[in-house]
């Protein structure tokens, strides 16, 4: 049996992480381990369970996504999604897998997969 890859999904927006999941519910190699609000919750659930990938939104209340990326140690793979262009050079000094720009189409979600796949040498199966 196939292990799934882990996934973590942190965002404030309740139809940014519908839309997550929409897309990863097309691929069999995922599963969605948990979801989180904000940065606090995603803390706690970091201590408690494993995650593969992080879906990590930028704005959010009390803590940024970014904020709370380098506040973390040994952080898990992470593609940072956001409304806010300007934030992609910071994503990338913190060695994220990629960056969505919301709204977040199913081809550009596929790409950032795949980059997450070839840094883990993985392949992600679509149903």
């Amino acid at each position: 049996m196939e292990l799934k890859a882990r996934i973590l999904i942190i965002d404030d927006e309740p139809l940014a992480i519908k839309l997550i999941k929409t897309h990863l519910s097309k691929l069999e190699s995922f599963e969605i381990s948990g979801e989180c609000n904000n940065s606090l919750k995603a803390i706690e659930f970091l201590r408690k369970e494993k995650i593969d990938l992080m879906f990590l939104d930028i704005n959010m209340p009390e803590i940024s996504g970014l904020e709370f990326l380098k506040s973390i140690p040994n952080p898990p793979y992470a593609i940072i999604t956001t409304a806010y262009r300007e934030y992609a050079l910071d994503g990338y000094d913190l060695d994220v897998v990629d960056f969505l720009l919301k709204p977040i189409s199913f081809e550009r979600f596929l790409k950032a997969i795949n980059r997450y796949c070839n840094r883990t040498r993985t392949v992600a199966g679509e149903n």
